[in-house]
């Protein structure tokens, strides 16, 4: 683990999107006891960019240390309609989309009597849990009880004041949402035969699927496609089978992805972090801003589908000005502020600091760049880059020198070369060869002082010699 920068060492302390973070090769390294350790200290702390980056860097260690998450009744009855659950609270809730805040309140309704099944409180000798929710655990006889005794309290409702109104307290809607929720208990397995049909490219064994299942239920057929186009697995493939499900000219269908356009377009703009004028006058930190932007240039990509109409045109355009202003406004910007803090980075003796920042500026670059990608926009990360590859190529010089406008000291080059390999490698990512290798021949003579190997070969010879021997002291 790298030290901690006190204030002797830096004159004040670093703001909170300063602090280094180890990475995840770091992380590698440790026990798995000190990784659980490091984790629950973590989840303990209010949220802040410090704490993301944190957990960034322990989140693929943990999947190697930890167990797969528990399987508990009240997570196996929500899996079929987890695409449906929302952090948002709209004032007027879009039909099938169910407040995630309303589930623990809600099961602790449907479980309270004592007459409910005991599969719903927990497993037994005879009908365990399964292990993993995968295709054999829709089988699971707790879904059909969930479904009778969502019915039975539905219909208890109806007849009785006290019952309706203890469910209007944990949500007005509550007694739209039960019927959604078994439908998607219901629809278990046809949603998942559609998610495969997707996820294999076969949209019309998807649509035919659905149209199976569906053709004649408003209800089942808005949970399935709110289902798929807010599913992270389908969002890609969505304005496809959008587009060939449209052929088939049904009323419904056209009703239901109006409602999809509105639900698409709001969740874009709550990743975004714009959904409100509050949240929008607030600044999201760069690791929560980079990992909402994928999914908004998913769900950019179901707004312009010619299945949404004009409505999804013109979400779609807005939709756009806000993804362009988050990329150039938020994303590039910091990105450009961590390559101004760059030169600052502490001297360390495998200058691990530095290349921490430096690849979180890349990772940072990479998404930006996809993202414009995706999108259909000009690259607008492409000046961050050039910044980077000129700030890295600045360090590379000072390291191989023991003072400015010294010439480059011998024993100083390995350590500079395996900044530039390491540097190199992440930039391949974000630009063409011929860059990488124009920037590797450039580090190797500032490092050297010597003219770099005419082939690329020679050259990477000479860098896996500099970077497999063992550092040399000044």
């Amino acid at each position: 683990m790298r030290p901690v920068v006190t204030r002797a060492d830096e004159g004040s302390l670093p703001d909170k999107g300063d602090f280094i973070m180890p990475t995840a090769e770091e992380i590698a390294t440790l026990p798995a006891k000190t990784i659980e350790r490091i984790h629950r200290y973590s989840a303990e702390l209010p949220p802040s960019p410090a704490r993301a980056a944190l957990e960034d860097a322990l989140r693929p260690r943990l999947r190697t240390t930890r167990p797969p998450k528990p399987v508990t009744p009240m997570r196996l009855f929500c899996w079929p309609f987890e695409d449906l659950l929302t952090d948002r609270n709209p004032r007027v809730r879009p039909a099938a989309l169910i407040p995630r805040r309303v589930l623990m309140p809600f099961w602790t309704m449907l479980t309270k009597p004592s007459t409910v099944s005991e599969l719903l409180r927990g497993p037994s000798d005879e009908h365990p849990l399964p292990p993993r929710m995968d295709f054999g655990a829709l089988d699971h006889p707790l879904f059909e009880v969930g479904r009778s005794t969502l019915s039975a309290m539905r219909g208890a409702a109806v007849g009785n004041a006290g019952i309706a109104t203890v469910g209007k307290r944990i949500h007005p809607d509550i007694w739209d949402i039960v019927p959604e929720m078994e439908a998607a208990i219901g629809l278990r397995h046809q949603l998942w035969l559609v998610k495969q049909h997707l996820l294999g490219n076969r949209v019309s064994l998807a649509v035919t699927e659905f149209l199976t299942c569906a053709r004649n239920d408003a209800l089942s057929m808005h949970v399935l496609l709110l289902s798929l186009a807010r599913s992270p697995q389908t969002r890609k493939a969505f304005p496809a089978f959008a587009d060939a499900l449209s052929r088939e000219k049904s009323q419904e269908v056209t009703r239901v992805l109006t409602d999809i356009t509105r639900c698409t377009f709001d969740d874009a703009r709550r990743d975004l972090g714009v959904e409100t004028a509050e949240e929008e006058a607030r600044d999201l930190d760069p690791l929560t801003l980079a990992r909402g932007l994928k999914p908004v240039a998913e769900r950019l990509a179901i707004l312009r589908a010619q299945s949404l109409g004009r409505a999804g045109s013109t979400a779609a355009e807005r939709l756009t000005q806000d993804l362009k202003a988050a990329v150039r406004d938020k994303l590039v910007s910091n990105v450009d502020a961590m390559i101004d803090r760059l030169p600052e980075t502490p001297r360390t003796a495998n200058e691990t600091e530095f290349v921490s920042a430096l690849m979180g500026a890349v990772g940072m670059l990479t998404t930006g760049r996809e993202v414009c990608a995706s999108a259909g926009f000009n690259d607008m990360t492409a000046p961050s880059v050039e910044r980077l590859l000129a700030a890295t190529q600045k360090r590379i010089s000072a390291l191989a020198r023991p003072a400015p406008g010294a010439a480059p000291e011998p024993a100083l080059a390995d350590r500079a070369l395996r900044v530039a390999a390491r540097a190199a490698h992440a930039f391949e990512a974000l630009t063409a060869q011929e860059d990488v290798l124009s920037f590797l021949q450039a580090a190797f003579s500032d490092a050297t002082g010597r003219p770099p190997p005419r082939t690329r070969e020679a050259f990477l010879s000479e860098i896996v010699r500099s970077c497999c021997s063992p550092v040399r002291e000044a």
